[in-house]
């Protein structure tokens, strides 16, 4: 098969997560905290720890808007049926 076609499903994917990577690490980082308090099981907390530093240093990044939006282009383009085409190998 030589044409691939862009699937709405993947775009959809890709979208969601570049705008998850935009705006919402924050807010998960926040999820992991009231889920520690809620549970007490302290391996949540490193979690939250996790997400609250991403957030930070991500957010704070001049390249953030870029970094999603490959991302988001790389989960919603089908970028191995091509590169396999290109190389040649069949399958």
């Amino acid at each position: 098969m030589a044409t691939s076609s862009i699937r709405p499903t993947r775009v959809l994917l890709g979208v969601a997560l570049a705008l998850y990577l935009y705006a919402l690490l924050g807010a998960t980082a926040t999820l992991f905290y009231e889920l520690y308090h809620l549970t007490g099981f302290g391996a949540i907390y490193y979690g939250y720890s996790a997400f609250k530093a991403a957030a930070y240093y991500f957010g704070s990044w001049e390249y953030q808007w870029l970094a999603c939006l490959l991302v988001g282009a790389l989960v919603a383009l089908p970028w191995w049926r091509f590169l396999r085409s290109a190389i040649g190998e069949r399958g």
